[in-house]
Formats: C-alpha cells, structure tokens, sequence
C-alpha cells in the first residue's frame, strides 16, 4: 500500500514541479482555450464539408484529438526539462526503478489529457446540441483513456531523442502534426494513400478515433474490448521502446563520460 502511495505522489509531485509555476490564467488559455479553438475550427469545418452527416462522431473525434497538448507537448517535459534544468544526472544515477518513475510521471499528464478531451466533448455537446448516453459515455472513458495512455508513450519515445538533439520543437510539432493527419478524425481513414493508412495502424488515436465514431454515431460497442486492448498493448510498446532509448543513453554517457550526447 505505501509503494502504491509513493507511486502516485510522485505522479502528483512531478506535474506540479513541471508546471505549478504557470499562473491558472495561462493554463486555462494553454489547456482549455487553445484546444476548445481547434474544436470548434474542424466542427465548423467538418459540418461544412459533410452536410452535417454523423457530425456527433465528428467532434468527438476531434475532442480526443485535443489531449495531443498534452501528450506530446506535456509529456516530452517530463525528460526535456530534467536536461533543461540539469537534474537528468541524478535521475539517471538514482537506483530507483526507472520503468515505475516514468510510468508515475506520466499518468498525470494522461489525466489532464482526459480532462481537456472531456471539456471539448462537453463544449461540443452543448454548442452542436448532441445527445450521448451514458453507456456510450463509459466507452468512451475507457477507449480514450488507453488511446491518451498509448500516444502518451509515443512522446515518451520523442522526448527521449532530447539527448542526443535540442531540435524539440521541431520534433514535437511535427509529431503533433502527424498525429492530426493519420488519425482520420476529419475524413475516412480510407481516403488516404495506401501507405499512409499502413503508417496509420502503428500509430496512437487512430483506433481510439475509429471507435469514438462508431460509439457516437452508430451506438456500436461491438470492436471497443479489441481495439482498446490492440492500443493499450501499443502503449506498452512505445513505453518499452523509450526505456530502451534511455538505457542507451545512459550506455553511451557512461562510455563519453558525459550526458550531453548532441
């Protein structure tokens, strides 16, 4: 019981270190209002283009697009900032179990990517006037939840390359970008190239936004404990994945003699 108390006060601890300095009027205008614009921007759009055709799956679609602040942008702070502020040394020399650190750190910034996904679909509901039960609420808690858990690895792995690169921005924009394009929450995934949609199924979101149209516009629960179970495992993966790169890091510090490997 204590291990599992120190597990999340660490959570806890981690996100308000990385960002209690931020006054609540940034926050609201970086977390809520920032994403709430980019709603409302693809609803009006989507409704334009499509006649406002399955509308409902639509903007739910776009409200768990929304946790990609958090999940690219947040996340890779948990690694970037430690280089930024030099404490990535006594991380990395600590004997704590680095698998467990990471996975605490992360699991607030996947509940703040569940909050701000949540308030879209809210803002959605109320602006579009659609009508979701809750049966179809639950699903979705669990579809999105694995979905922000899964591309919360993925910048995990992005984070990562701050230690061979201060190329971040670059990086995390770009990630954030292909994101957006391969998940096919504005358009059938079918209408893109053949590669792309190869590229698609290894990514995060994508079955996460299959299942919120499914769920929102034709009330089909049917491929949720598939399609959840297929993201979950890909997050485990990507969390593999960024443990490994960070054990190599370490490999080729202590060969180097130094942390900075760019």
């Amino acid at each position: 019981m204590e291990a599992i108390k120190r597990f999340f006060r660490h959570s806890f601890l981690s996100y308000r270190a990385l960002f209690g300095w931020l006054d609540p009027k940034v926050y609201v205008l970086v977390m809520v209002c920032m994403p709430l614009s980019q709603l409302l921007f693809f609803s009006f759009l989507v409704r334009h283009v499509y006649d406002g055709v399955d509308l409902a799956g639509y903007i739910g679609a776009n409200a768990l697009l929304l946790c990609v602040m958090n999940s690219v942008f947040g996340i890779t702070s948990v690694i970037t900032s430690d280089r930024s502020m030099g404490t990535l040394q006594l991380i990395m020399a600590t004997p704590a179990n680095k698998p467990a650190m990471f996975l605490a750190r992360s699991l607030a910034h996947v509940a703040n990517g569940m909050f701000t996904a949540f308030i879209g679909l809210l803002f959605g509901i109320l602006l579009f006037d659609i009508s979701l039960s809750f049966e179809a609420a639950g699903a979705l808690a669990l579809v999105w939840a694995v979905s922000i858990f899964s591309a919360c690895g993925l910048g995990l792995i992005i984070g990562s390359f701050c230690l061979w690169t201060p190329s971040m921005h670059l990086l995390t924009n770009l990630l954030a970008s292909i994101l957006l394009l391969l998940s096919g929450a504005n358009y059938p995934q079918s209408s893109m190239p053949h590669a792309l949609q190869f590229i698609a199924n290894f990514m995060p979101l994508t079955r996460g936004v299959k299942l919120t149209k499914e769920i929102m516009n034709e009330g089909n629960f049917d491929r949720v404990p598939v399609y959840a179970g297929q993201e979950f495992l890909l997050g485990i993966v990507f969390f593999i994945i960024c443990l490994v790169c960070i054990r190599l890091a370490a490999y080729q510090a202590r060969v180097k003699g130094t942390m900075d490997l760019s």
